[in-house]
Formats: C-alpha cells, structure tokens, sequence
C-alpha cells in the first residue's frame, strides 16, 4: 500500500499535469521561520551550516509523515546579496535583505553602467545556498528528494536593490532604469539556476517567489513581468515554474494565467471559484485556506474546515489544498489534520 507521501506526491503530480485524480493533494512552502517554530534550530546555524539545515528540515518533516522535501533556504536575500543588497538579522535572527545604496540612489539609467550580474559563486547567499544544495544531495536521507532554492521574482529582487515604492514609481517615471536592472537580475538569475541544474542533473520545478509583482497594474505587469518569466526560463524549456504570490493578486490572475506558470500559491481572500475563473483553468491553484485561521483552530477544527474548503472544490483536481500564506505558527497537528483530511476526501 502508498503510503500518505507518496498519494500526496501523486495527486500534486496529477493535479499539475491536467489528469484526473482520485482525491485533492496538500502544498505547503515550509521556510525558516517555519522549521524554527518546530525545531527551535538556532538560525545563524541554519543559514550558515549545511549540517544544521539538512538535520532541521528533516527533523520537522518526519513530524509530518515525510510530506515534503528538504531545500536550501536562504530566505529572500540570494540574488540580491549578489548584487549589492545590504543583507541584515533581526533580533528574532530573520534574515532579509536591503536596497544597495548604489541602486537606490541613481537617477537614470546612465547611473547604472557600472551594474553587471552577480556571480553564484561569489561571496554571497547564492554561493551559500549552492554549499548547502551540494550538502543535501550528497546527505538526504533515504526516501527524500532534494528541491531547488526557490527564486524570487525579477521584480521582486530590482525593488529590494532599488526600494519598493521607488522602484513601483520607475515602471512609469523611469521604465528604462526600471528594464536595465531588471536585465541583469534576470541574467543574475539565469546563472544561479544553472548552478543548480548542475549540482541537481536537471531542474524539475522552480519556485518563483513574486509577491512584489502585484503591486504593478495589470498592464504593466504584462508589460514587465511576463517577459521576464519568458527570459528567465528560456534555457530551462522542461523545468517547471511555480509560483507563490499570496499578495493581492486577483486583478493580475489573468496575467498569471498567461505566465507559462504551471501552479500559483494565492492569497486566501480569493475563492477557489473565482481563482479558477480568472486562470482559466490553465494553471493548478495552491490555496483555499487562510494561515492565520489555521493558526488558532483545534485539529478538529480544521478537519472539518478542510473538508469545507474541498467541497468547495467541485471534483476538479487543479485544486490544491493549501494555506494562502505562511505557515510559520501553524501547529504540527493542524497541518497534519490538512493532509489526513484530503487523503480522507475522494473525487467522485
């Protein structure tokens, strides 16, 4: 008999292809504050040694039947540290990243000459994050997979290095600057990927982290964002893209739709309905549940949401259960309530 990780595996798999499917798969993005709460892993060890990350993750996973592989995790900060943005630790040890002085304060395009791509292998996350790749293929425990550190989104990294509203501002005021730094964050991009095809053989999936993005128009996102996912995947023709934007998306859900991204993690205020509607069916959608909801029910409680939220579904497997954002406070036994329930509930 599969057990729960591989019926879960299969669904997601399912569900991404377009098949037909016996039940509804469970997503979670397990990041470090995450495996924090669960482990109580001192952080400066997590980001800084490989041992440590592995040992956490795995730790935290087998709390939850296996359901999830072990990634490098360097937060939001690895292309951006390549590239001059000040990475900085709070009091908690959160890591982030901040605008390159340099990159916030130039007035045009011609301010920028001297900006060229970082290297992946230079001092900064992305290197860390290749050290700590090469550590989990060489250590994964048997029956895991190891996933690639995710992306972020082009637009994402050019308003950390330059400044958000700064950056939102440029699309109109500046758009050259705007397209010249996102030139060489795509092509920053392109090269920490391929670092870690070769360290991987291939890559299967990439999660694209784009939460930024959503503060652009629908216009304008098309006209920025788009071709960027086209760039950046270019040379990458059979991996696939996901995408986590749990920001306010629903006005560039059409967009999304014609992104080339397979799966989309949205934010919890829009229906699985309506996130079908507006994608067209064209991409599997990660969402239904609202993370701060499942912070406070009992086990049972979210049982019985989840098999709310998957009726809610309708029979149509390019639904997935998950939470439309962080996970972080999230008891272990509501996650698990998440996964016996979609195992529980079949498509008729």
């Amino acid at each position: 008999m599969s057990t729960l990780r591989e019926r879960n595996f299969r669904r997601l798999k399912q569900s991404i292809a377009g098949e037909k499917s016996d039940g509804h798969a469970v997503f979670n993005f397990y990041t470090f504050p995450f495996f924090q709460a669960v482990t109580g892993v001192n952080l400066d060890d997590y980001f800084h040694k490989p041992e440590v990350t592995l040992k956490c993750q795995i730790e935290a996973l087998e709390k939850l039947d296996g359901i999830g592989n072990p990634l490098p995790d360097m937060g939001s900060v690895a292309e951006a540290s390549g590239l001059g943005g000040i990475v900085k630790f709070d009091d908690h040890g959160f890591i982030s990243v901040h605008p390159n002085p340099d990159i916030a304060d130039a007035d045009d395009i011609d301010d920028l000459d001297w900006l060229e791509p970082g290297d992946p292998y230079g001092d900064n996350y992305m290197r860390q994050a290749l050290e700590t790749l090469q550590y989990m293929v060489d250590n994964c425990p048997k029956g895991y997979t190891v996933n690639p550190h995710p992306v972020m989104g082009p637009f994402t990294v050019g308003a950390n290095l330059r400044g958000i509203s700064d950056f939102c501002a440029d699309t109109i005021a500046e758009p050259d600057l705007v397209n010249k730094i996102l030139d060489v964050v795509v092509e920053t991009q392109i090269r920490f990927m391929h670092a870690q095809e070769e360290i991987l053989g291939s890559l299967h999936h990439i999660l694209v982290a784009d939460d930024l993005s959503a503060f652009l128009s629908e216009p304008a996102y098309r006209e920025f964002i788009l071709p960027r996912y086209q760039q950046m995947f270019k040379e990458f023709p059979d991996t696939q893209r996901w995408l986590h934007n749990d920001s306010t998306a629903r006005h560039i859900a059409p967009a999304i739709a014609d992104s080339g991204m397979v799966a989309w993690q949205y934010l919890p205020s829009i229906n699985p309905h309506d996130a079908l509607e507006l994608t067209k069916g064209k991409v599997t959608l990660l969402g239904g549940l609202n993370p701060l909801d499942l912070q406070k029910w009992t086990a049972d409680e979210t049982y019985d949401k989840c098999i709310e939220v998957l009726k809610s579904f309708e029979g149509n497997n390019r639904c997935v259960l998950a939470a439309g954002g962080s996970i972080n406070q999230v008891p272990i036994e509501n996650l698990k309530a998440m996964f016996k329930a979609a195992d529980d509930y079949k498509i008729k």
